[in-house]
């Protein structure tokens, strides 16, 4: 929980591994790996050939960017530790916040990862 200006929030992590997800179309969550195999005879004449097909389950997948920048952010958010005046609320904390801290907590909070305590 992190408290900032009167109000508790915190970090949704189903929020931030949605945020990781690549978007686009898969088709399928299987990956087939096709591999050809040559048989040769001594003068490497090439007197077979077979088809090895593997099927595997898709991996998870990220945004590599988007994770480093997320997690930056976290970083630039964990690490603020000025004094804040509690009794104005967070809107009015947030504006004599720096300028990485004002981006951070913004964009985290609309990308609904960082959320206000109910």
């Amino acid at each position: 929980m992190i408290e900032f200006g009167g109000v508790v929030y915190y970090l949704d992590l189903t929020a931030f591994e949605k945020a990781l997800k690549i978007t686009g179309e898969q088709t399928n969550d299987k990956i087939v790996v096709k591999e050809v195999i040559e048989h040769k005879d001594n003068t490497g004449t090439i007197i077979k050939t077979e088809i090895k097909e593997t099927t595997n389950e898709r991996g998870r997948e990220i945004d590599a960017t988007k994770y480093e920048v997320i997690r930056l952010m976290l970083e630039v958010l964990m690490e603020f530790n000025e004094e804040t005046d509690e009794t104005l609320g967070s809107e009015r904390a947030l504006d004599k916040a720096p300028l990485s801290h004002k981006l951070a907590f913004n964009t985290l909070y609309n990308y609904g990862i960082l959320k206000e305590q109910e």
